[in-house]
């Protein structure tokens, strides 16, 4: 347990309550790290008959030394103090290594089963229950992007990946804590980190008989869940919010959701907002219309010519004006409407038309942002 790294880090923290000559020793009395006034002519201290050696111990297992090459008279005085401390620094730190170790299987997990393209869903139910968690019970998915400081640590390259484990693994119980003190009725919720500055929150909606009533109760508080994370992190939260849809593909469906209606929110509206589907008004029948996520992918597919496409993005760029088109593209008038024609045959939309215009953009903005 004991590193050399970590003993540097306990007589560091140490040396600033006592000025006498301090070391950290393993259990064999081999010395890892040393105060700069410890002055000893080996490198290893015979610990067994040695009344300077104060054993330190972590839930009741010996895992090294302090040495306190000082009187009898100081160590009595000092020892026990300096023993407590580190003692008490030795603990926290495996506490939070167990946790992050958990946290970081937990992520992965959760990371691989809303990403991953096929993932059986017996295993996965079996592997949920190992962590302690039902997959089985109806959910909904909340992605949430933190801002304001919590974003700039997370992508910090200051930090040490051991203190960024710490930094995010204390946000997500914070996290954790607050979707609990929010939602009381149903807390069987799952909190995962997935990178950057983004976590998800896969929400229990209760019992199949409730799952309706809940879902609707959560849309209408979800402004209030947001301002009350605001307050928490003292940052931007913006939350992405997907429907439920049974089933692990369901889970995947619905984080899929909640992204593109984030990705497509905050491209358009900015962050530091909750969006859904049904935040887009008359645009949402377009993306949730029975072809779902595929919409994007149903209106290009099979549409690989890279001249044509540059062309429909010059024409969305000068306000569907052929004229302007044209004179951007240093090409004739009637070379453009030839070119749009294709458009229009490939497509089967005619992107001088608005309603289909609307369409092709909306379809090209989805396609972007599902990759993001």
């Amino acid at each position: 347990m004991l590193t050399n790294t970590l003993s540097t880090e306990l007589v560091k923290r140490v040396s600033g309550i006592t000025k006498n000559p301090i070391a950290i020793l393993d259990l064999s009395g081999d010395i890892l790290a040393k105060s700069e006034n410890f002055k000893y002519s080996s490198s290893h201290i015979d610990i067994k008959h040695s009344k300077k050696a104060l054993p330190l111990l972590v839930e009741g297992e010996k895992v090294g030394y302090v040495y306190l090459d000082a009187s009898p008279h100081v160590i009595s005085e000092e020892g026990d103090i300096i023993k407590s401390m580190l003692e008490l620094i030795l603990h926290q730190k495996t506490i939070l290594e167990n946790i992050t170790s958990e946290d970081r299987k937990i992520n992965k997990f959760i990371y691989d089963l809303l990403h991953q393209a096929d993932y059986d869903e017996s295993e996965a139910i079996s592997e949920a229950k190992v962590y302690g968690f039902d997959l089985k019970k109806p959910r909904m998915v909340l992605l949430i992007d933190l801002g304001g400081e919590i974003k700039s640590t997370l992508f910090s390259e200051n930090l040490s990946c051991n203190e960024k484990d710490s930094f995010w693994a204390k946000i997500k119980r914070s996290l954790t804590s607050q979707t609990e003190s929010f939602y009381t009725r149903n807390r069987d919720n799952v909190v995962a980190y997935i990178g950057g500055s983004r976590f998800v929150v896969l929400k229990s909606l209760g019992s199949e008989e409730e799952m309706v009533a809940n879902f609707k109760h959560i849309l209408k508080t979800l402004n209030s869940f947001e301002y009350s994370l605001k307050s928490e992190f003292r940052g931007d939260v913006t939350i992405g919010v997907g429907k439920y849809y049974s089933g692990i593909s369901g889970l995947k469906e619905s984080y899929e959701e909640a992204l593109i209606a984030m990705n497509f929110g905050e491209k358009v509206w900015g962050k530091d907002k909750v969006y859904s589907f049904d935040s887009f008004g008359v645009v949402a029948p377009l993306i949730n219309s029975g072809k779902g996520l595929d919409f994007p992918k149903n209106v290009f597919e099979g549409f690989s010519n890279e001249e044509l496409k540059h062309t429909l993005d010059v024409f969305f760029e000068n306000n569907m004006s052929l004229t302007q088109t044209a004179k951007k593209l240093k090409i004739h008038r009637n070379t453009l409407v030839y070119r749009l024609d294709k458009i229009s045959e490939n497509l089967r939309l005619d992107p001088r038309l608005f309603d289909d215009a609307v369409q092709i953009k909306l379809s090209m903005l989805f396609g972007e942002l599902v990759h993001q």
